[in-house]
């Protein structure tokens, strides 16, 4: 860890449970029944489930815990960068294969937008296909119903108010939102307030709620929700440890996970019955791609050269204009410019057969995260537009034959957009324009989000399947080649879905953790998420 980012960390623990680095006291030498890598928004969730079940739960870090004042930019600043590009355009060297480094991941900076999938995103084959990659879902949006309302229920998502259809703007908007409401209707759109994991009880609006920690407790990240509540218990939770690769002594099983103290360059081995990968969509099929073994020469998973495929990453650009407001205004508005980071949303483009294949997207506020960017004449209305992606085999996580600073292969993200996404993309930024335009926006612009250099939206590298050859991981998570090691976050995706994942990433990997501890306790049944 590098000494400028180490002013930002927290150097108290979280609980008794919480060790940073691998200390040689620390009780690593018998198996745990279940190793989780990744504490963000899916592994926060699955050792909830695991510690609430009995299992002896490791979860597995690779950043420090933060104090309340580090921000997005400073955790950043000190992550290691990936190579973005292709073999036809080249390759930049400021590839970006995080959602942020640090104990839970980017749900700790994210503005808590927390959408449920539609029936659409979980087979949209119907108008999507896609050569040697099926799109629809092993599950359907009724098997996360259940765990969509659990998850909900304890981030204080507002799911009942976002599906309400009305035209009285609720008391929740900003005011750049409110002109935002006014002109979706004029358009006769059907504005919805943008379902977010804020506990409003405790808001008091203080920032603009991105890109920063909530001081609150507020936005419900995964540390004050799960991690802060369990770190107390008889488990083990590790920061500052990075996941090397697994190794294996059977060839259908996972024997241990090889790990790095990044502070020391320590490594050692640690057993566990079960592994649950929760990384993110870059790192676990990462993590997949360095585990060579006799059993697994391509990787573990890997048999037919899918680990890594159908890398999605949303597509997205952000559009903007002024309205005419003086600064008392803006100031004496209960809300004003602050947060939360999105109030209003529009999902009548979702899918329209105007839009290029008939697949359209999501366009909800989006704020800007410096107040410096705000200080001008007038006021500023700001929206972003988010289409999900054509799957691909050649969109992929590769390994590069050069090492990154910790020895290890460099991370690729091999990525080349198809054009009609691109196409796509344009008709939603237009769409973005009329909404800012019906909203009485003037000076309209349009900023490009750099989608493929790598993204926070991250899916389908490990995708789930019935068929082991076009998919890497069954239903419930678990490698077809592999009986003890399972895959939980946005890897698991078969296809990308048009809004933010979150939601659905922490519903699915409690359904999958769910079905673990059953499995591992021959329980019917397991102790409540809550």
């Amino acid at each position: 860890m590098t000494s400028s980012l180490e002013q930002h960390v927290e150097n108290r623990p979280l609980g008794k449970s919480h060790v940073h680095g691998l200390r040689s006291n620390t009780l690593l030498d018998d198996p745990f029944d279940v190793v989780i890598i990744g504490s963000g928004a899916a592994g926060a969730v699955a050792a909830d489930t695991f510690v609430r079940a009995g299992l002896r739960t490791l979860l597995v870090e690779e950043g420090a815990r933060l104090k309340t004042s580090a921000k997005n930019s400073d955790v950043d600043a000190q992550a290691e960068h990936a190579l973005a590009g292709n073999a036809a355009q080249g390759w930049n060297s400021q590839g970006w294969p995080w959602s942020t480094r640090n104990l839970g991941g980017g749900t700790v900076f994210y503005g808590g937008a927390s959408f449920r999938y539609t029936e659409f995103d979980f087979d949209p084959s119907e108008r999507i296909r896609v050569e040697g990659l099926p799109v629809k879902w092993p599950i359907g949006a009724s098997d996360l119903v259940p765990f969509y309302n659990e998850i909900e229920s304890i981030l204080s998502i507002d799911q009942a108010g976002f599906e309400c259809s009305r035209r009285q703007a609720p008391n929740t908007l900003s005011l750049p939102a409110e002109h935002l409401w006014e002109g979706a209707l004029r358009l006769g759109l059907s504005p919805r307030p943008t379902p977010i994991a804020i506990d409003r009880s405790r808001c008091d609006h203080c920032s603009l709620c991105i890109t920063v920690q909530c001081t609150r407790g507020a936005k419900r990240d995964v540390v004050n929700s799960l991690l802060r509540p369990m770190a107390d218990m008889p488990d083990l939770l590790l920061t500052g440890v990075k996941a090397m690769a697994l190794t294996q002594e059977q060839c259908n099983r996972a024997s241990a996970l090889q790990c790095l103290d990044t502070a020391t360059g320590q490594t050692r081995f640690i057993r566990g019955h079960r592994f649950v990968l929760a990384c993110n969509a870059i790192q676990t099929a990462a993590l997949l791609l360095r585990s060579v073994t006799p059993h697994a020469p391509m990787g573990l998973g890997n048999e037919h050269d899918i680990v890594g495929r159908g890398l999605c990453m949303k597509l997205s650009e952000y559009s903007q204009g002024v309205v005419h407001a003086d600064r008392q205004q803006i100031d004496d508005h209960p809300i004003g410019y602050r947060g939360p980071f999105s109030t209003v949303c529009t999902l009548d483009h979702y899918l329209d057969e105007r839009c290029p294949t008939g697949v359209g997207g999501l366009i909800y506020e989006a704020k800007h995260d410096n107040w410096s960017r705000l200080q001008g004449d007038g006021l500023i209305l700001r929206v972003e537009t988010i289409i999900s992606d054509h799957p691909s085999l050649g969109n992929r996580i590769r390994l590069s034959s050069n090492t990154d600073s910790w020895g290890l292969p460099r991370l690729m993200i091999d990525y080349t957009t198809n054009p009609q996404d691109l196409a796509r993309l344009a008709y939603m930024v237009k769409r973005s324009a009329d909404w800012l335009e019906a909203a009485g926006a003037r000076d309209i612009r349009h900023e490009a989000s750099n989608f493929a250099m790598g993204s926070t939206h991250l899916h389908g590298t490990c995708r789930a399947g019935d068929d082991p050859r076009t998919s890497v991981v069954d239903r419930d998570g678990k490698l077809h080649s592999l009986d003890n090691v399972y895959v939980a976050d946005g890897s698991y995706m078969p296809y990308p879905g048009g809004v933010n994942p979150t939601l659905t990433i922490q519903a699915n990997a409690l359904r999958i953790a769910r079905q673990i501890a059953r499995d591992a306790t021959g329980h019917a049944s397991t102790a409540a998420f809550r």
